[in-house]
């Protein structure tokens, strides 16, 4: 088997079918599971920074407790503003009503004094356990923001609010540079590899293992199917394929048994054909012998012609139709009987063929068909049975002279070549329909043609294919109707060192 060839069997096998989707669907999932963890690393990064610096705001407001006191805008306000900034730039603070009405901002973000943040994540942050991460976005900055939050008082009115720190700390970049330079980060890179590659290995290595069952049971089906009738499937288990293995057990014992009563009924049948074609014939040869007899005396006592005569002849014509119908017979059963081998011998195919055709010459000329044959004697040898080549070729001939009309003629031609030796019997006569031709083998079928002729039995051509199949050759039929017929069939050469006789 070729490379082409054995990927094609590989990619149609059930193994690599389900390898193939095993392997995708490992790959989609991995690759699913990465963008899942990369995407909730970063909001674990999140989480942690919000955890760590959740209670930051609350110091900042400790811290901006008196100079909030003075007002949110006051200059002590943003003077300790300045020094948080100094200490932690990435901090940006921000004022708010208990409302949300930003009344001051304190990082610069160009937020409007009548500008206002939802209240719904600061409460949410500032609840018992609230859960991390939690974000809140800023009508002057767009985009989700971690943050802490703490209840203050500001003003002399002690006008309640919250003081919200927002927490900028380069978390993309952070976490980039987490991904390229983390030793923990590589680490989960390199396990998962692993674990998608162990992985991928034990599930082909299961799946071979899960699919040779089906293998094994495949290969039994097809020995099975080419003749090997006994063989059976090893049934240990009690899985699906077990069960599959038991089946075919019962269905091949089922079909053997069926088989080997079958080659039984057939034997016997060949045996009741060829017992009774042998009783018929010593009836009918002492028929015909009484009705030859009887047309003697009616022409020795110079009886006129008539109704006797006319019965006499009917009888002598349908007891020779029984005897030729009973030869065909005893010749179908005995070429059925496959048991037997054939008795392959060389002999010369021209000299058999010339001998065929000078038994049915009388027969030709008083029909008035021109009988010929194209070989010269004794140029070809082959190796064959050649009782049944002999019977083949006399069917062959016999079914010719009936099918060709007075003035028509019928021709054996015997050609070699490619170490075969081809012989061809064609004739011009009624020829056979389209619809007929791949039937006329059949057994007992008959043309309509032949459905009219009283003294055809529909076994010749049938005998002619069994004889073929014997000898592992095909009969191959050509005809137009009124145009003629051709059958031809071949046979092997015998040792070329043979090929002609002196």
């Amino acid at each position: 088997m070729t490379m082409k060839g054995v990927i094609t069997h590989l990619f149609h096998s059930l193994y690599a079918r389900i390898a193939l989707v095993y392997l995708a669907s490992l790959l989609v999932l991995s690759v699913a599971g990465a963008w899942v963890a990369v995407s909730q690393f970063g909001e674990l990064n999140h989480e942690l920074q919000q955890r760590m610096q959740i209670n930051l705001a609350d110091k900042l407001a400790q811290v901006m407790r008196a100079p909030l006191a003075q007002g949110a805008d006051s200059a002590a306000a943003r003077d300790t503003v300045q020094h948080i900034h100094a200490i932690n730039p990435e901090l940006s603070l921000l004022l708010l009503s208990d409302k949300g009405d930003i009344v001051a901002d304190y990082s610069g973000h160009a937020c409007d004094n009548d500008a206002r943040v939802d209240t719904a994540p600061l409460k949410r942050l500032l609840s018992k356990a609230p859960m991390l991460p939690v974000f809140v976005s800023l009508p002057c900055s767009p985009g989700d923001n971690i943050f802490s939050v703490a209840p203050v008082r500001y003003g002399p009115e002690r006008q309640a609010g919250y003081l919200l720190v927002i927490l900028h700390s380069g978390a993309a970049m952070s976490m980039d540079a987490m991904l390229r330079t983390s030793s923990i980060t590589r680490a989960l890179v390199a396990t998962g590899l692993l674990a998608l590659l162990l992985s991928a290995i034990g599930g082909l290595l299961l799946f071979a293992l899960l699919t040779r069952r089906f293998s094994r049971l495949t290969h039994t089906v097809r020995r099975f199917a080419e003749g090997d009738l006994g063989l059976r499937m090893n049934t240990d288990g009690k899985d699906e394929i077990s069960q599959l293995a038991r089946a075919f057990n019962d269905m091949a014992g089922t079909i053997e048994a069926q088989l080997t009563a079958l080659h039984e009924s057939d034997r016997q049948r060949r045996e009741l054909v060829a017992g009774l074609s042998h009783d018929f014939r010593t009836p009918l040869t002492s028929l015909r012998g009484y009705a030859a007899q009887l047309a003697a005396q009616s022409r020795a006592a110079d009886e006129p012609s008539g109704k006797h005569r006319e019965a006499v002849d009917a009888i002598l014509a349908n007891s020779r139709r029984l005897t030729h119908l009973a030869e065909q017979l005893s010749t179908l059963a005995r070429v059925d009987v496959n048991e037997n081998a054939l008795c392959l011998e060389p002999f010369s195919l021209a000299e058999l063929v010339h001998d065929v055709a000078g038994k049915f010459a009388a027969q030709a000329e008083a029909a008035g068909i021109r009988l010929t044959v194209q070989a010269a004697p004794g140029a070809v040898r082959v190796a064959a049975d050649i009782g049944l080549i002999d019977r083949a070729i006399t069917n062959l001939v016999e079914n010719a002279l009936h099918a060709t009309s007075r003035g028509g003629q019928v021709t054996l031609t015997l050609e070699t070549g490619a170490g075969k030796a081809r012989l061809c019997v064609s004739d011009t006569g009624v020829g056979i329909n389209r619809e007929d031709l791949p039937l006329v083998t059949q057994r007992f079928y008959r043309t309509r043609t032949g459905r009219q002729r009283s003294d055809g039995s529909g076994l010749g051509l049938a005998i002619v294919q069994d004889i073929c199949s014997r000898h592992a050759t095909r009969l191959t039929l050509a005809s137009q109707p009124g145009a003629g017929t051709q059958a031809e069939f071949e046979l092997p050469l015998a040792d070329p060192r043979d090929q002609i006789i002196s």
